[in-house]
């Protein structure tokens, strides 16, 4: 029960992508930027990424690393999938492989992110301790 709380915050944040999957939604602020949408994509993603790596690498602290944070990668393009089919069914939205893309590199690099993060904070932890 207590490792639960490592995955509220990927899953409020995946209900958010949702809800805001639900609804039509219009930028003109960023109309004019190339791209624009798979950027949208590609940083909320980014997001989810580093909050899934969080999660998993906390609930499995003894597994490898690299296969907890495989795990949430997997985990994000698998949630970027089922958005992008849930837009399909939604007025005004649809599915793009290309959202699907951004979706995937943006969990991949929020992942990457985290790790390095994890990475740098357990060497000065260990640093520390030999101290």
């Amino acid at each position: 029960m207590t490792r639960l709380r490592f995955w509220v915050p990927a899953l409020g944040y995946m209900g958010l992508i949702f809800a805001l999957s639900s609804i039509r939604i219009h930028a003109p602020v960023i109309d004019d930027v190339p791209f624009k949408d798979k950027g949208v994509h590609f940083v909320e993603y980014l997001v989810l990424g580093f909050l899934l790596a969080f999660a998993t690498v906390n609930t499995w602290p003894r597994r490898r690393p690299l296969r907890t944070f495989a795990l949430a990668v997997f985990l994000g393009a698998a949630w970027g999938f089922s958005d992008e089919l849930h837009q399909a069914f939604v007025p005004g939205r649809s599915a793009d492989v290309g959202d699907f893309l951004a979706d995937c590199l943006g969990a991949a690099t929020g992942t990457f992110l985290f790790a390095c993060v994890w990475g740098i904070r357990r060497r000065w932890i260990t640093m520390k301790e030999a101290s």
